[in-house]
């Protein structure tokens, strides 16, 4: 009898501190919660075009989105598995502003033709792209980007001419990346988009290229 005392108190001693710290979560358990991440991105720039004397302004905005969970199930968390990775709503803008002593006049605008250029990739070419059904987005190799024609999703477009903002449009997810085991100490898995932009007048054209860099992190 005096045995089974010895047993029991330090079982009601784990109980007590269980219920103290909150509730024990098994390995496992760890192991299989998803958690979702989405990192928004918006940056902007003036292209000054010396070559057609004008100026042009780019904007470009979206997300990446994953999930994460810790790979292993023995209470690891040194590695982590991201899932679902999808690039969201990116959208190209561009503005023709006339040039204006050194800088660029906001104010007014020139009616433009442009080309309009994205390429997104995962930054070391790792990662397998795969285009949504109904997308007018394709897999291929993109002029500046050294990765395989696997690896890079890309859309181009001609828009305008027009006095007004130009846009390339792309609401949802036109496309997404394999999945990928990640160490957490690497700071994340990164992604890269190769923003291009010709501009178009009656008697030239000027091209620039522009990257963003987005980091998928728990």
């Amino acid at each position: 009898m005096t045995r089974l005392r010895r047993f029991i108190a330090p079982i009601a001693l784990l109980t007590a501190s269980i219920g103290l710290t909150g509730a024990f979560v098994a390995p496992s358990a760890l192991a299989a919660t998803e958690h979702s991440v989405s990192v928004p991105y918006d940056q902007n720039w003036v292209f000054r075009s010396t070559k057609l004397n004008r100026c042009v302004f780019i904007d470009v905005s979206g997300s990446i989105s994953g999930q994460w969970r810790y790979a292993y199930t023995n209470g690891d968390t040194d590695d982590v598995v991201w899932t679902s990775i999808k690039l969201n709503n990116p959208t190209i803008t561009a503005e023709g502003w006339p040039i204006s002593g050194a800088g660029c006049d906001s104010t007014r605008s020139w009616s433009m033709k442009a080309d309009l250029s994205q390429g997104w990739y995962q930054s070391s070419c790792n990662l397998t792209v795969s285009v949504a059904a109904s997308f007018p987005w394709s897999v291929s190799a993109t002029p500046g980007i050294s990765c395989d024609t696997k690896r890079v999703g890309h859309r181009s477009t001609t828009e305008g001419p027009s006095t007004s903002a130009l846009h390339q449009y792309n609401s949802g997810a036109p496309i997404s990346f394999s999945q990928v085991l990640a160490k957490t100490s690497a700071g994340g898995v990164g992604f890269r988009g190769l923003i291009g932009v010709t501009a178009h007048t009656s008697s030239a054209s000027d091209t620039v290229h522009h990257t963003v860099d987005v980091t998928l992190n728990r």
